[in-house]
């Protein structure tokens, strides 16, 4: 598995427990109805509900390095209902319609991934579970409580606040309040991935890996996707590519690229785990600008991710340095949050790029000027959900069947910042500023019932976005 931006780093832990299969890249001049770039869960599962929905298309996928090597195979494995931007900004910005149809797609996007493990045999250690929302301080039991209010506003499914014996089950000690909801998924992101794309190719799909794209032109009525040694043309050209898409990035005002980092222990013995205080079922987050979040292994190591995220520079020793630094901060605080572990071996650390817009909200639609060509990404830490209902949607519109287009991030624009000066600057202050705000409010390892943390957490703008109608363009067959 070759390590590409994160060669100073050590591999997921998913990714050691399994042989590297061999690779085919591209490596001649092909033609195809439909050529996804991205072999993420978000291109893989659109590649997926195109051949479900018509399987008369030619589909290939090209993977710049190999599948499991971006985002989704460095993430925690958790498909868990939500959307970033905050509820009541959704409802001012949307309506409440708009607002309940994006929640209820974070749901259904769960429940549609799955369906697709369940029929397609797709071992992965898929395991139901709940994801508990975790607060330290009144004013975060305020905001939970604000945020369960609009849920229910809404019409929506709404979790119950748990009491303290079923708090510390499901978290741990040490949390003021907490609610879970009940129908997150847990899962091996990698063995998702190389199973997911055994089937695409059992079903007809081309995939490529080591296939590194290095342009899309779309100057005549079929666009043209070049990688080093092979180009395709095809009538429809997807970009999943989300924090990885570099160059090729349509929206580079306003997609932008997020590191965050994990780190695994080995895994525990019987004392160990009966030590935590913690039942070890599902996913954990606490409400913080730059929350911890954990769960456990299908092989009982604690995965724990968190800290200050960062945005990538040109400067790769930069990038290591500041990495490095949110490690052993990450592993502080798992120490802290879990005191029993204080020698326990962490057997892996490592980080991943995502995507988000200063809205909070993905993009997803074709691209101003360029012909048959779309992208699909910044889903700001709910890729699992969102991505699996965008591809689900997507296929029902390929076969004259759409699915309601009407969501919001069915778009082909977001408010941006123009300059990438601006950006980087700007981004970068307003990510101190959060961390600095974590701090002031007494972070974990120096947490009490009175510390007072906040949790915007948002790149949020008060400039609406108006969803685009008509984004997908149905291609003949």
């Amino acid at each position: 598995m070759t390590q590409g931006m994160h060669s100073h780093e050590d591999n997921p832990i998913w990714w050691s427990a399994h042989a590297v299969p061999e690779v085919q890249p591209l490596e001649a001049n092909r033609t195809a109805d439909i050529v996804v770039v991205g072999g993420g869960l978000a291109g893989l599962a659109i590649a997926y509900f195109v051949i479900e929905s018509r399987p008369d298309l030619s589909v290939i996928v090209l993977e710049a390095e190999q599948i499991g090597a971006g985002a989704t195979g460095r993430s925690t494995g958790v498909a868990s209902p939500g959307v970033s931007m905050p509820l009541a900004t959704l409802r001012r910005k949307y309506g409440d319609r708009a607002a309940a149809r994006a929640y209820n797609a974070s749901i259904s996007g769960i429940a549609r991934l799955r369906e697709l493990i369940v029929a397609e045999g797709i071992e992965c250690d898929a395991l139901n579970g709940p994801h508990t929302t975790t607060a330290f301080s009144a004013r975060a039991q305020r905001r939970m409580s604000a945020h369960l209010r609009h849920l229910s506003e809404l019409g929506c499914e709404t979790p119950r606040w748990h009491d303290t014996e079923e708090l510390i089950h499901a978290a741990g000690q040490g949390y003021r309040c907490g609610f879970s909801y009940p129908d997150a998924l847990l899962l091996d992101p990698y063995r998702l991935l190389t199973g997911l794309a055994e089937v695409l190719k059992r079903r007809g799909a081309a995939v490529y890996e080591n296939s590194r794209v290095q342009s899309v032109t779309s100057n005549s009525a079929r666009p043209a996707v070049y990688t080093r040694d092979g180009r395709i043309q095809s009538q429809m050209v997807v970009l999943a590519t989300d924090g990885y898409s570099g160059a090729l990035n349509p929206l580079q005002s306003s997609v932008v690229p997020v590191r965050t980092h994990l780190l695994a222990t080995r895994p525990l013995e019987p004392a160990e785990l009966a030590g935590l205080g913690w039942g070890g079922q599902g996913m954990v987050y606490d409400q913080r600008n730059f929350f911890n979040y954990y769960r456990m292994t299908a092989d009982k190591r604690i995965l724990f991710g968190g800290g200050r995220v960062t945005i990538p520079t040109r400067h790769p020793q930069t990038d290591a340095a500041a990495s490095r630094a949110i490690q052993l901060r990450v592993e502080r605080e798992l120490k802290v949050r879990f005191p029993s572990l204080q020698d326990v071996t962490i057997d892996a650390r490592w980080s991943g790029l995502t995507a988000s817009t200063y809205d909070r909200l993905p993009v997803v639609g074709p691209v101003k000027g360029r012909n048959g060509v779309y992208f699909a990404g910044g889903w700001g830490g709910h890729g699992f959900s969102l991505c699996t209902d965008v591809a689900w949607r997507f296929g029902r519109m390929l076969a004259a069947d759409p699915a309601p287009l009407d969501l919001p991030w069915y778009r082909n624009s977001a408010h941006g910042i123009p300059t990438s000066v601006l950006r980087n600057v700007g981004v970068r202050a307003y990510l101190r500023a959060l961390d600095v705000s974590d701090h002031l409010g007494k972070a974990l390892n120096n947490v009490s019932p009175s510390a007072v943390p906040t949790n915007s957490g948002s790149f949020d703008m008060d400039r609406p976005i108006q969803p685009e109608s008509g984004v997908w363009s149905p291609i003949s067959s």
